[in-house]
């Protein structure tokens, strides 16, 4: 197997600064929690929220040091954002850089773990409680926000539904929500300002690095504007830079050894077929023309 090799990414080691006309974009966990994860300042989430849910969400707390029984949550590799936006209403939202299953699985197992934190067993639970519970509507939503093209729709929920009647729910207080960042950036290229919807630049502006487009989207309102502010002022602090360096290169080596395996898996496949054709007592020549092997690395097999 080939070792990785992410590449380097000029102008951001420690101690220098984004190249000209670029910024940090929201995408980096580090930035997106000071942008939105700001108690002072529930709008921006609300902002978010409101047009991911296309309805008016009014963030009631933010609960990143949230106790789920005994299992502490560790927020700098479980969460970015969770918080509650009404009396049984509870939202995980995580930005991914790199994605994978184990990603994904992971914050599914972080909702399910929320959704379940609050249940007792029936014996130690009144009646009252009891009562109480089930007039409860309970809603634990996980948003993940995706750096890469990870559905054939760049907008998706999923919920525990019955595999052949999907009008039928199992349950509706789980929800997980996958939204294709890079789908609704391209989309903020291509459009004008005021052809963009709320949710498609709310989105959008997630993934953006380009300081003239962020100016540009940021004229949109108020929230965006201040957003824009910020994102320009945190994309000349050394620890934000640095945090969003080592981000791009987890992500960087990520995407490189899917390449490598996908490479190496290549490799053998086509070492396999030449043995096979070789067995078969094919002539040298053909077996070089069909894999691409040179006569002397199929003298070897």
């Amino acid at each position: 197997m080939n070792s990785i090799k992410p590449k380097k990414r000029e102008g951001t080691l420690r101690g220098t600064r984004l190249p000209k006309g670029e910024v940090v974009p929201l995408m980096s966990d580090v930035l997106f929690k000071k942008v939105y994860g700001d108690s002072n300042h529930l709008e921006r989430l609300n902002y978010l929220l409101s047009s991911i849910f296309n309805k008016e969400v009014n963030v009631i707390e933010i609960l990143n040091d949230e106790l789920l029984g005994e299992y502490r949550l560790n927020s700098t590799k479980y969460v970015d954002l969770v918080c509650k936006i009404g009396e049984f209403d509870y939202v995980n939202v995580k930005v991914n850089t790199s994605y994978g299953v184990y990603e994904i699985d992971r914050n599914v197992d972080f909702i399910f773990r929320l959704a379940s934190s609050g249940r007792k067993p029936d014996e130690k639970m009144s009646r009252e409680e009891k009562r109480k519970y089930r007039r409860a509507k309970r809603h634990y939503v996980q948003i993940n926000l995706n750096n890469v093209n990870t559905n054939k729709k760049p907008y998706i929920i999923f919920s525990l539904n019955d595999n052949e009647d999907s009008t039928f729910k199992l349950t509706d207080e789980v929800e997980i929500i996958n939204i294709n960042v890079s789908h609704y950036l391209e989309m903020c290229y291509t459009k004008g300002i005021n052809e963009l919807s709320d949710f498609e630049l709310a989105v959008g502006i997630i993934g953006v690095y380009q300081e003239e487009l962020l100016n540009r989207l940021s004229k949109r309102n108020k929230i965006l504007e201040e957003i824009g502010d910020i994102v320009k002022k945190y994309s000349w602090v050394d620890d934000v830079i640095v945090a969003y360096d080592r981000e791009e290169y987890l992500k960087e080596a990520y995407e490189a050894n899917i390449e490598y395996a996908v490479a190496d898996a290549v490799e053998e496949t086509t070492l396999e077929i030449a043995k096979k054709m070789k067995k078969a007592n094919y002539k040298l020549e053909d077996i070089a023309n069909i894999t691409g092997l040179s006569i002397e690395e199929i003298d070897k097999i």
